[in-house]
């Protein structure tokens, strides 16, 4: 009796497993990992993580989303506007959006599609059907950017189902600087809060911004540990202002959306301007 009722309940246990006390929430992570700057323009790469969801021995439990999840996003920041140059993963073995060489940058974009490329006519079990065969199309553009941005080099490759492949590509030695995603860790000062302003002090110039006019950007991801936030915020000169930074993580989850991170500020000695990182389309500078 006592064997008939063990067996049973370990059935049970296999069939309908423990619910954990903690439920299993996935989320992801935005951090600023690089800014670069440029004559008045800046810029700057995101480390986008993501943690999901596995069942594991019957509960579900967190474990990060790799390769996949983890990648970098580029932006050209010119003064007013935060440009979306694309994203890159380099556990994946793409290469970055942006290099400097001798001082000079220079932006990759890549785009991929799948394109119809012929029309074939085929008898399958006496039929005769019509069909479309498809390729993966690669555009590849270099330019060249000091404060404009020059198209210096394009490529067009069409990769085929058979596993052949056909390019319009002129060889350039430029591709192998994009093999490493730059690294230069953002540089600026840290602001300090003073009678309900956080204050920016950079070589000669001194600005003052109430804490306030913050709030609306970051209490919603923060809470009340706001004002904590606020301390550690940095800045470093950029154009006719300072760009204001958040030097830590910031965890979203699916229904947050990335263009209201408060990671990037911009302040012009007037007004406030939270900087919005879209992820949709991609900015061509050339276009």
């Amino acid at each position: 009796m006592y064997n008939s009722f063990k067996i049973s309940f370990l059935v049970l246990l296999l069939i309908f497993p423990l619910v954990s006390g903690e439920t299993c929430e996935p989320y992801e992570t935005y951090s600023i990992t690089s800014i670069l700057p440029s004559n008045g323009y800046a810029f700057i790469i995101v480390h986008h993580s993501e943690w999901i969801c596995e069942r594991v021995a019957g509960e579900e439990t967190l474990r990060r989303n790799m390769p996949d999840g983890e990648y970098d996003l580029y932006y050209l920041f010119n003064g007013s506007d935060l440009l979306f140059l694309g994203k890159s993963n380099p556990l994946l073995g793409e290469p970055s959006v942006v290099a400097e060489i001798n001082g000079t940058f220079y932006i990759l974009q890549r785009k991929q599609m799948v394109v119809p490329y012929k029309n074939v006519t085929m008898t399958i079990n006496g039929e005769t059907k019509n069909l479309t065969l498809t390729a993966k199309k690669t555009e590849m553009r270099v330019y060249r950017f000091d404060g404009c941005a020059s198209l210096i080099w394009n490529c067009t490759r069409l990769e085929f189902q058979n596993g052949t492949e056909r390019t319009k590509c002129n060889r350039t030695e430029i591709l192998s600087y994009f093999a490493n995603t730059p690294q230069k860790s953002p540089s600026g000062v840290k602001g300090v809060i003073e009678n309900g302003f956080i204050v920016f002090r950079l070589a000669n110039l001194t600005y003052g911004i109430p804490v306030t006019e913050f709030d609306g950007y970051v209490s919603g991801f923060f809470g009340n540990k706001t004002l904590n936030v606020l301390s550690t915020l940095y800045a470093l000169p950029v154009g006719k202002g300072i760009l204001i930074y958040y030097p830590g993580d910031v965890k979203v989850n699916g229904r947050d959306p990335a263009s209201e991170l408060p990671l990037l500020f911009f302040y012009d000695g007037k007004n406030l301007t939270h900087l919005k990182m879209h992820v949709g389309s991609v900015h061509f500078p050339g276009d």
